[in-house]
């Protein structure tokens, strides 16, 4: 494929040598690329503020099948989100979102409900949506997305539905969700019935309406832990990005 174009979501840039950008952006048709913007520290015109993460952009490329990188042309900012920008919760959790998609959409793998579920989540932070409950909606399911997602239906050891049962736990050891009967007395997450309700509906929902679900203290608490846990194994690390967020909001709380 020779030049072409496509609207893009960047998920990290970084400077290398005295003008260059290498940035790694995520796309409707192509999937994750990896890209080299020549001289766009010093340009003006083709890359005009749309090269920093979580912009959503249009960019102009050109692709040799003998470089797995691409070459970016030219950029035009389509949004950067500043709403985003000038909140140090909802830029947290940006790049929880923008560094989670790197780790679980492979390269070239074309995947465009990950892409509209990135995008509107950032436009969703960027207007009236919470942090607090974009956050963990968007890991659960861009999880699924990726063929992680959590049973929450039923229980995957003797297929007891849901809701027949009182909250749940997390096995570590199994991955996944167990009705309290048969976690036998493993170590593991408790999950309370109110947050079991509100991942189920989330989870069900189209992102949209997943985003109007609000998230008592309880349920943000116990839905950070369990994706935490499941982030881990998931990717065998945790995320800096959520490290960082982490460290950022104790002050406050």
């Amino acid at each position: 494929m020779p030049a072409f174009s496509t609207q893009a979501i960047v998920l990290q840039a970084w400077p290398t040598g005295e003008a260059d950008v290498l940035v790694d952006f995520l796309t409707p048709t192509q999937g994750r690329l990896r890209g080299v913007a020549k001289g766009a520290k010093k340009s003006r015109k083709r890359f005009a503020n749309c090269l920093g993460p979580a912009c959503w952009i249009r960019l102009q490329l050109y692709e040799k099948s003998t470089n797995p990188w691409v070459r970016l042309e030219a950029g035009e900012l389509i949004d950067s989100f500043e709403a985003i920008r000038k909140d140090f919760r909802k830029w947290g959790v940006a790049g929880v979102l923008c560094e989670l998609t790197r780790e679980l959409v492979p390269p070239r793998d074309p995947h465009p409900a990950v892409f509209e579920l990135l995008r509107e989540s950032l436009q969703w932070l960027d207007g009236r949506g919470s942090a607090e409950e974009v956050g963990p909606i968007f890991q659960l399911k861009i999880l699924r997305l990726a063929g992680y997602g959590l049973s929450l239906t039923a229980c995957p050891v003797c297929g007891k539905a849901g809701n027949e049962f009182k909250g749940a736990v997390y096995s570590s050891l199994k991955a996944v969700l167990l009705c309290p009967e048969c976690c036998a007395g493993e170590e593991g997450l408790r999950l309370s019935p109110g947050t079991l309700h509100s991942l189920r509906q989330a989870d069900r929902l189209e992102a949209g309406k997943a985003f109007r679900i609000r998230l008592d203290a309880r349920t943000r608490q116990e839905a950070e832990e369990l994706l935490t846990r499941v982030r881990r194994q998931v990717i065998g690390r945790e995320l800096s990005s959520a490290y960082v967020l982490r460290q950022l909001q104790e002050p406050y709380g």
